[in-house]
């Protein structure tokens, strides 16, 4: 996806194309972000290696970690919501 080339039409990109256009930007915000939070946070930005199989390993090992704390996070908040539940039952039983 992306601007059409060529000469612009007369009478402007209809709605269909301007959905999937806001579509497309839509996408590219959230893996934008992703690669963002990768160098901003596990220092994806900072990967100074020297051959290109080594890098990529080296980004391959980043993803994986950012995907396994996602999960973690998500697995925190679930035993947490279970033990507050229980916790105002007791509570209030």
């Amino acid at each position: 996806s992306g601007p059409a080339l060529g000469r612009k039409p007369k009478n402007g990109p209809s709605s269909e194309e301007k959905q999937v256009a806001k579509q497309d930007t839509g996408e590219r915000n959230a893996i934008e972000g992703k690669f963002g939070e990768g160098k901003r946070k596990y220092g994806l930005g900072c990967i100074r290696a020297r051959l290109a199989k080594t890098s990529e390993s080296v980004i391959t090992l980043q993803l994986l970690v950012m995907n396994l704390e996602r999960r973690l996070r998500v697995l925190f908040c679930l035993i947490f919501t279970m033990l507050s539940r229980r916790r105002l039952a007791l509570n209030f039983g």
